[in-house]
């Protein structure tokens, strides 16, 4: 159905009669466009980047961010910086209603980028990478994914009582995940492109980030390194060169650390729904 050149998805074509309508893929280009749903959805990063446009408001997603869209937001993506891994969920009209309404504050923006916390993220793509299980037991993964992200929008605001990450910082992080940049010489290439001691970054890195500028770097070559696994057929030990690691053992160690795979159990396991 379209209006007024917005499009509609409608929970009855897609969800079949169930609770959800989940796609876990690699998208490179959106092929819905601008459009909305009579349904409640959210979307995951896995890996990689894309902006969001959502109700005329363009953001950027990356791995470990979602947003949440209400019935009625009229919505598209934008996969500029190559494939990015989804997890993609819409809840029905009914069973959201019914479960998960309660939860949600009573003021919410729909073009607010949100995060999970690192561990539940490690907890999604676990299941994610083996699911070895019945259809009812994905639901209830589901449900709990779900509640878990739901109950994330309340506590937001909480959250957002930090100080707000000044442009320069966030315009280095930025930068940083140019390939040239985080490849060879990498903390080097961030202290010089923010502009301030090492001594300076490293602080405003933890003070913001919770995190040193190595483990932003560390971060962002994973984050490359996944998606190289997900859609090449490089070897690891490519991989972990072309990611920036000195040695295939630092890399999968890294690797391990940070999603709790090594990188060839990863490749091996990694399952596409579509």
């Amino acid at each position: 159905m379209t209006t007024l050149g917005i499009s509609t998805a409608l929970e009855q074509q897609l969800f079949n009669g169930k609770n959800f309508h989940v796609f876990i893929y690699n998208k490179t280009e959106s092929i819905s466009g601008l459009h909305q749903h009579d349904y409640y959805e959210f979307t995951l990063v896995l890996t990689g980047r894309y902006y969001q446009e959502i109700n005329g408001k363009r953001v950027m997603l990356e791995r470990g961010d979602f947003v949440f869209i209400p019935m009625g937001s009229y919505h598209q993506s934008f996969y500029e910086f190559g494939a990015t891994r989804i997890l993609n969920v819409g809840i029905s009209k009914r069973f959201f209603e019914e479960h998960y309404q309660p939860l949600l504050p009573s003021f919410l923006v729909a073009s607010q980028v949100y995060s999970v916390k690192s561990t539940f993220l490690s907890y999604i793509e676990s299941v994610i990478a083996s699911l070895n299980f019945r259809e009812s037991e994905f639901d209830e993964f589901i449900e709990v994914v779900s509640f878990y992200v739901i109950n994330r929008l309340r506590h937001f605001r909480e959250e957002q009582s930090q100080d707000i990450i000044p442009q320069w910082l966030k315009t280095t992080v930025e930068e940083m995940h140019d390939k040239h940049k985080f490849c060879e010489s990498a903390l080097e290439n961030m202290v010089a492109l923010s502009g301030k001691s090492q001594e300076y970054l490293t602080r405003a890195t933890q003070r913001f980030y919770s995190k040193t500028p190595m483990q932003i770097i560390n971060d962002i070559r994973i984050n490359f390194a996944m998606k190289q696994l997900e859609i090449t057929n490089y070897s690891v030990t490519d991989i972990a060169y072309e990611s920036g690691y000195s040695s295939p053992s630092l890399f999968i160690k890294t690797f391990k650390k940070l999603t709790s795979f090594t990188p060839s159990n990863y490749r091996k396991q990694l399952t596409v729904i579509n």
